[in-house]
């Protein structure tokens, strides 16, 4: 889990003196170490297995000579349109990486920042939801040279301010839904927004209250996750008044809306009438599902939320599920350049000096954890 994950790394360690351990170096991001256990290989599995059952079982039901010729019949200039779009996803997301830096202290150009972003969706592709490709993107800004606190601090506010966008969104979107769905299905997405915007609130307002007077157990108030998730509750209010933290929402929200804008544009090229309304009701969803730590890269999950969306539509499920692969595929398309990003931040960051600038407190740069499965 990611919470874990956090925890294994310098970002929620104390500084301790002493030498260096051996010169045995650490793996690079996303291969495996001569020690690692192989328990932990399992989760990778588990999300395998996830993502070819449910591709596979989508697969076994569909029409797939209905499907060629639907994207044979492609309207061209709308296909291309909707490549387009999703390709603004990637400036949006490399200046909310910017914007959230900044909140958190740290400063990072233009270029670094879609750099980082690149690299990141390159390796997310093969790795469970968006877990691994954030915790790539920290451990690369942090070898880059920036302080290992506030870029733990980044990648939570990152992933909060991506969360809370879809949440608009959907909200947006949720009339529209509750027009078409069964009011079990609105009721339900209803609820969890509700959820969600309640436990944000109790979280922010827990910063305000001193760590000592929590009304926890003790022992779990004092642990280091205890200390952990009250530090960065009370950093995270701090941040409320901050400017970039609301710009980093501003490009989260234009991140899903040029989601649903391709998602559309697609429907459209293959015959299928989806309008923006019908897109701010159900694509919110399937954002959410593909950046669940269940699959890989988002695949199967992705494309059975997007067939139980369309079918609430009363669309085709096979035109649907057509649909969801064109917006899987330009994503994976769209991250190919970033394997050259990868080689080249790989090779900028070895040859930097090990002397401990870039480790915030635990003095050593190769300490970030390289397993993004957990």
């Amino acid at each position: 889990m990611m919470a874990q994950a956090l925890l294994d790394t310098p970002f929620a360690q104390s500084a301790k003196p002493g030498p260096v351990p051996g010169p045995e170096p650490d793996p690079e991001p996303g291969e495996s170490g001569p020690g690692k256990p192989a328990g932990r290989r399992w989760p990778v599995l588990v999300k395998l297995a996830v993502t070819v059952a449910v591709l596979g079982a989508l697969a076994a039901g569909a029409d797939w000579a209905g499907i060629a010729a639907r994207l044979s019949a492609a309207d061209p200039l709308l296909f291309a349109a909707g490549f387009a779009v999703k390709a603004l996803t990637l400036p949006f997301a490399s200046q909310r990486w910017r914007a959230v830096g900044r909140a958190a202290g740290f400063s990072l150009t233009r270029w670094t920042a879609f750099r980082l972003q690149m690299a990141s969706g390159f390796l997310g592709q093969i790795l469970p939801g968006s877990v691994g490709a954030d915790l790539l993107r920290g451990w690369f800004t942090w070898r880059l040279g920036h302080p290992a606190g506030p870029v733990m601090l980044a990648l939570l506010v990152d992933r909060l301010m991506a969360l809370l966008g879809v949440v608009l969104i959907g909200l947006i979107g949720l009339p529209h839904l509750a027009a078409v769905a069964p009011p079990a299905v609105a009721g339900t997405v209803l609820a969890g927004a509700l959820v969600l915007a309640v436990a944000m609130g109790l979280l922010l307002l827990a910063g305000r209250i001193p760590r000592d007077r929590l009304p926890i157990p003790k022992r779990l108030r004092d642990g280091a996750l205890g200390r952990t998730v009250w530090t960065a509750v009370a950093q995270l209010r701090a941040m409320g008044g901050n400017p970039s933290a609301w710009a980093a929402l501003g490009h989260s929200i234009g991140v899903h809306l040029a989601t649903i804008g391709a998602t559309i544009l697609f429907a459209r090229s293959v015959g299928l009438p989806l309008g923006w309304l019908d897109g701010l009701a159900i694509v919110p969803a399937a954002i959410v599902a593909a950046a669940l730590p269940v699959s890989l890269g988002g695949w199967g999950v992705r494309e059975g939320a997007m067939v139980a969306g369309f079918a609430l539509l009363g669309f085709n499920a096979d035109a649907a599920l057509l649909v969801s692969l064109l917006i899987g595929l330009s994503i994976a398309v769209l991250s190919l350049p970033g394997g050259v990003f990868w080689l080249l931040l790989r090779s900028e960051t070895a040859a930097r000096p090990e002397d401990g600038s870039s480790a915030g407190s635990s003095g050593r740069p190769d300490a970030f954890p390289t397993d993004f499965s957990r």
